[in-house]
């Protein structure tokens, strides 16, 4: 007999797969290929993986805010890109195995709280933006779950576009 699972171990499943894939790849990478650029981005393959860990622990935050009954987070690009360029200029090429060790973290905590979820906290608005195209959104944590997939899914194609390119 088949018992469907519930909406967060759907969205735990689908990320321990995405996650698992990312750190298949940059498990083994060699110092040299650490440092590759990545193509999509111009940043060493080391610097993406970390973007990439950063791109999870962020999210977090905005979960947990919304967990506590806080305002949602509001989502501005110009806010993110600005964070994501001092963030390159003083990180600079992250160690791999710190790195490789930052990932697997927010990758397991990612994963705990969002298997930890009932659908009532998966329906909570955690994220809002304003945008010309789109005007006030308002997001869901399962929303912000799912971004958190499609931002692996950003850049993992280009470290792998870098690896392949040498």
């Amino acid at each position: 007999m088949n018992v469907p699972i519930g909406r967060a171990a759907q969205l735990r499943q689908a990320l321990d797969e995405k996650f698992s894939g990312f750190l298949a790849t940059i498990g083994p990478l060699s110092e040299t290929q650490w440092a590759w650029p990545c193509p999509r981005e111009g940043w060493p393959v080391g610097y993406v993986a970390h973007h990439v860990g950063q791109g999870i622990v962020r999210p977090s935050g905005w979960i947990t805010q919304a967990l506590a009954g806080d305002d949602p987070f509001n989502f501005e690009w110009d806010v993110t890109h600005d964070l994501n360029a001092r963030r390159s200029q003083r990180l600079g090429l992250p160690a791999k195995d710190e790195t490789i060790r930052y990932v697997r973290v927010a990758t397991s905590n990612f994963c705990d709280l969002i298997g930890s979820l009932s659908d009532a906290q998966l329906d909570l608005i955690a994220f809002t933006q304003t945008s010309r195209k789109h005007g006030f959104v308002r997001r869901s944590v399962e929303w912000v779950a799912e971004l958190v997939v499609r931002h692996v899914d950003e850049h993992h194609p280009s470290i792998r576009e870098a690896l392949a390119s040498h």
